[in-house]
């Protein structure tokens, strides 16, 4: 899974978006779990076979999981 080292790093991206954007961290967690959970609500199956793959610790991925996971698709994809 996912280093502590890593997810503190997720955490600091957080904050460093809420500072670039003016706003609370709490904004940017909304925000951010608002589109997590659109995208993983998507009936799309190829959507659906993509969030099959996001493995995360507890009943519900955190942000900085989630932060984690999609920078790693995004590698892994090239882009």
């Amino acid at each position: 899974m996912y280093t502590m080292r890593d997810l503190k790093r997720a955490a600091g991206i957080i904050r460093q978006i809420a500072r670039e954007h003016q706003v609370t961290e709490e904004e940017v967690r909304r925000d951010m779990k608002e589109a997590m959970d659109v995208g993983r609500s998507n009936p799309d199956p190829a959507v659906q076979a993509k969030w099959a793959g996001f493995e995360y610790a507890g009943d519900e991925p955190t942000l900085e999981e989630f932060i984690l996971w999609m920078a790693g698709q995004i590698k892994e994809s090239g882009d």
